[in-house]
Order: structure tokens, then C-alpha cells, then sequence
């Protein structure tokens, strides 16, 4: 029994111990392209799982190492899950539909079956409303980031967008929301 069949078969330590080799790997494809919603946990869980089944599936004797090989099992499931991620935002667009068409096909009674979830569109379009009546209270950047924020953006990736750090675009989405709160509850 090779070492990899021990470690398919149970050798959990031996397992943490090799895998930690190849957190780089893991690393390197999270530069290289971005999940919404994963932190680094996650990148490394699913690193964890290709691993494994990288090892399941590893024959000794070809002329590819375990880490090619882990490398390029990672890299097609890390892309396999950006397509999906991809679709599944195709699909929820596909499906919108904008407040303005709903009025015009249903009239102001669309208004009376609104359920208590989406009260949030109600509220996000006095917030809209607000936002163009205030422009003199947040600054360019607090505006922007909070509007890209409202249209489903992460932080991190409005920090990637502007080039900017993560702590900046943070403080500027706090420093707009408070603002905001104070002029809606105004």
C-alpha cells in the first residue's frame, strides 16, 4: 500500500500534513479568480475536497506529480463553479423585470399585493430617491460605493473595481449608511 492509499484509506493526519503543501496551490487559484461569498475558508475546503479526490484518483507511474495534478483538478472545478455562479446570475436576470413594466402591466393596484420581503424594494427605491435629493451629503465615493453596494456588489469587489482598499471602501459604505439613516429618519 503507497502512502496516498493510507491516506484515502483513513490517515487523516497524514492527509492535513500533505495538504498543507499544497495551500499555495489553493491560494494562487483565489487570486486568480474570484467566487462571491467565499472567504478563505471556503477556498480552502473546496481545496481540501479536489484534494482528495485528487489522491483517490492519483495513479503512481504517469508522468504527472500529485500537485499537477491536484493543480489542474482545482483549477477545473474553481472554474466550473464561476460558470455556475455565471448562469445562475443569467437566470436571475433573465427574470427581472422593472418596477415600471410591472406598473404598467398590473396599474397602482401592483402596489396592493406587495408581501412583507418586498417591502426592501420599497425601501430601496425611497433610498434611491433620497440619494438624488441629497447629493451635497456623501461624498463622490461614499456615493458610488454605497449605490454599487445597493446593486448587489460585495465590498471586496467594489475595493477591486476602484482600486482602492477593502478598509476604505468599508469605511465609506458605514460612513453613507449612517448618513442615510439619519436623513430617512429625518
Amino acid at each position: 500500500m503507497n502512502r496516498f492509499e493510507k491516506i484515502v484509506n483513513g490517515d487523516f493526519e497524514a492527509f492535513d500534513q500533505l495538504y498543507r503543501q499544497y495551500h499555495p496551490v489553493v491560494f494562487k487559484m483565489q487570486t486568480k479568480y474570484y467566487l462571491r461569498g467565499f472567504d478563505r475558508e471556503d477556498w480552502l475546503q473546496e481545496g481540501r475536497i479536489v484534494f482528495f479526490r485528487s489522491l483517490e484518483k492519483f495513479k503512481e507511474g504517469h508522468k504527472v506529480t500529485v500537485g499537477n495534478f491536484f493543480k489542474l483538478n482545482f483549477e477545473n472545478h474553481v472554474r466550473s463553479l464561476v460558470r455556475k455562479q455565471c448562469a445562475f446570475k443569467r437566470k436571475g436576470d433573465m427574470s427581472a423585470v422593472s418596477l415600471d413594466q410591472k406598473i404598467d402591466t398590473q396599474g397602482e393596484t401592483f402596489f396592493d399585493g406587495i408581501q412583507i420581503e418586498e417591502s426592501q424594494a420599497l425601501d430601496y427605491l425611497i433610498i434611491r430617491e433620497k440619494l438624488e435629493d441629497f447629493p451635497s451629503v456623501l461624498s463622490s465615493f461614499e456615493r458610488v460605493t454605497f449605490e454599487e453596494y445597493i446593486d448587489g456588489k460585495e465590498l471586496s469587489e467594489i475595493a477591486e473595481t476602484h482600486d482602492v482598499q477593502l478598509i476604505k471602501v468599508r469605511s465609506a459604505y458605514d460612513r453613507a449608511k449612517k448618513k442615510i439613516k439619519s436623513l430617512i429618519s429625518d
